[in-house]
């Protein structure tokens, strides 16, 4: 399972470095690290472990109801493992460097004005869960593909404020297809015939017939 984001979700976009990057040996464009933090239900732990989120999280018998601590009426509840199995451990740096993911983030009304960037790095994340069941999430992405003047001034202004994001994983190719055979079997000759197996071996009279009667 790949980490993504589907739909837009609130992140605040912590800060912005602006940076320049090679291309080729006199080129150099324009890029952008953007540091993003989000708060999100510890099922998320799951995208990048299936083992991380029961690791971490339990349920403990006062939230099973076995205790003086019950569910609120008319408040969510955040998820069925609430409860911190270790409530003194640290955040969690995972070291993961994810290639070819596309950022859209939401900026102004009905979708004109978005911020789309393409072939984006993700990496830096850093976990922390907290109890309850949600898990504060850190990561960065690193832009250089298409940046333009207008998209830079719009991100240098969104610094330390709540914008909707979008981050997708690029597509994974189709399986690769079995290769055509260069030596089809089609109109194969018959095998030669052996003259040294039993079936085709002659008694010496019916050699001897077979030579006289081509004389």
């Amino acid at each position: 399972m790949a980490f993504e984001i589907e739909e837009f979700t609130n992140a605040k976009l912590t800060n912005v470095n602006v940076r320049s990057e090679k291309n080729g040996p006199n080129q150099l464009n324009p890029a952008t690290d953007l540091f993003f933090k989000i708060d999100a239900p510890n099922s998320i732990l799951s995208q990048f472990d299936g083992h991380l989120l029961s690791a971490i999280y339990h349920r403990s018998a006062a939230a099973a109801g076995d205790g003086a601590q019950q569910a609120l009426e008319g408040i969510e509840q955040v998820s069925d493992l609430p409860n911190l199995r270790f409530p003194s451990m640290r955040p969690i740096e995972w070291s993961w460097d994810l290639d070819g993911y596309t950022l859209t983030i939401g900026h102004g009304l009905g979708g004109a004005s978005d911020i789309p960037l393409s072939d984006c790095k993700v990496d830096r994340f850093k976990l922390t869960p907290r109890e309850g069941g949600t898990v504060e999430v850190k990561f960065r992405v690193r832009c250089s593909n298409h940046l333009t003047e207008k998209a830079m001034g719009k991100l240098a202004l969104l610094v330390q404020n709540e914008v909707p994001i979008m981050l997708t994983a690029p597509e994974l190719a189709g399986e690769q297809q079995p290769l055509d055979n260069p030596f089809p079997v089609q109109g194969r000759d018959e095998p030669p015939t052996d003259p040294f197996h039993p079936v085709n071996q002659q008694t010496p009279e019916e050699a001897f017939a077979a030579t006289a009667g081509q004389d």
